[in-house]
């Protein structure tokens, strides 16, 4: 079975093979901060959690929850947005949308 070990010696050899290196020739990456990269950029693009989560291995969603749900904040708007449609169906027509982001009214609970 691979191990972090092993991970790290094949990808500081593609990396160094490459030419993607420091001045010090030794390389830009880790496959720690690879990982992060790629979970970080999936997450920016709206791939859903659940399946970045299985990308990288994880056994449970909450351990990706845990570490990146930070960095899914335009769900946190969209579900807003449809609360605020479903509590106050009439009022959307009538409000300018800026940016996708629900403005905030006296009486909103949020």
């Amino acid at each position: 079975m691979p191990t972090a070990v092993t991970y790290g010696y094949h990808c500081r050899k593609a990396l160094t093979d490459a030419g993607i290196v420091k001045p010090d020739g030794s390389p830009k990456y880790t496959p720690h901060g690879l990982r992060h990269f790629f979970a970080s950029t999936a997450l920016a693009h709206s791939i859903p959690i659940h399946e970045v989560s299985r990308w990288l291995g994880q056994t449970s969603i909450k351990a990706t929850v845990d570490v990146y749900g930070h960095l899914v904040p335009a769900s946190w708007d969209r579900c807003r947005t449809i609360m605020h449609d479903a509590l106050w169906p009439d009022t959307r027509a009538a409000e300018p949308r800026s940016a996708g982001r629900v403005r905030a009214r006296p009486g909103d609970p949020w």
